[in-house]
């Protein structure tokens, strides 16, 4: 299957991007995945204000409008960031320039290449600061990296939105790998949600993924008789110590 060109050899701009071999913030790396048809890049979101004025060049108006928008500067930095990242590596795969991609949205909220939609599928997610970006010429898919180090009411939150089992799973892990299982389950289950495109018509508790942080990441069950297991692959990201995050593709009709 054909894989999207890697943005080391993006010349769009008319000069280097970087090699994804670093971790430099201008730089996304690419991240090994079990699938040579999915393309899976981290990037960093914490550029310092030339690296910003970079990235700036290749937003749209709009995007640049709503940057400005935001009322922390931090949160104006990432979006940034994370944005023009996506155009780049975007822009990478179908060989044209970043700041020429048309950005559409569906009526879920999920964007897409409105000149290429059937052509190339791509997710992001953001967290802290960290940006994690899945492109795929064969599969939808659906991407969720979330940030570690952060004080959660997780027991909370998983009884609301987790299966009895998800949550009864949970609750067996000790306390000290909790968190990070909490985190596991999530990222799984918000990866299945993005790759479907439904938003939030597909609950959480509608389907049942692995808890555990070291069980291979799957689909155990579906609630909905119009998704079959068999059509979805999930993904462990290896994103360092402080991240967690999951890929998912569906590869149904």
């Amino acid at each position: 299957m054909q894989s999207c060109t890697s943005v080391s050899n993006l010349a769009a701009t008319g000069k280097q991007i970087g090699t994804a071999d670093d971790m430099q913030p201008t730089a996304p790396k690419r991240i090994p995945l079990d699938d040579a048809a999915i393309e899976i890049w981290l990037a960093r979101l914490d550029l310092d204000t030339d690296q910003v004025r970079q990235c700036e060049v290749h937003l749209s108006q709009d995007e640049l409008l709503r940057a400005n928008r935001f009322h922390f500067e931090r949160d104006r930095r990432r979006f940034i960031a994370a944005r023009a990242t996506l155009r780049i590596l975007l822009g990478g795969c179908l060989a044209i320039k970043p700041d020429a991609i048309a950005l559409g949205y569906t009526r879920n909220g999920k964007p897409f290449i409105a000149d290429h939609a059937a052509s190339v599928h791509f997710n992001v997610s953001h967290a802290h600061e960290r940006a994690l970006y899945g492109i795929s010429k064969s599969s939808a898919l659906g991407v969720d990296i979330e940030y570690l180090n952060r004080d959660i009411d997780y027991s909370g939150l998983a009884e609301r939105f987790f299966t009895n089992r998800e949550y009864a799973a949970l609750q067996r892990i000790p306390e000290s790998g909790r968190k990070r299982a909490f985190f596991s389950c999530w990222t799984r289950k918000e990866a299945v949600i993005k790759a479907t495109g439904d938003g939030l018509s597909l609950p959480l508790d509608q389907f049942e993924v692995t808890v555990e942080p070291d069980a291979e990441p799957r689909i155990l069950i579906f609630a909905a008789a119009t998704q079959r297991i068999p059509d979805w692959t999930l993904y462990a990201a290896d994103v360092g110590n402080d991240y967690i995050a999951t890929v998912a593709a569906y590869r149904g009709k």
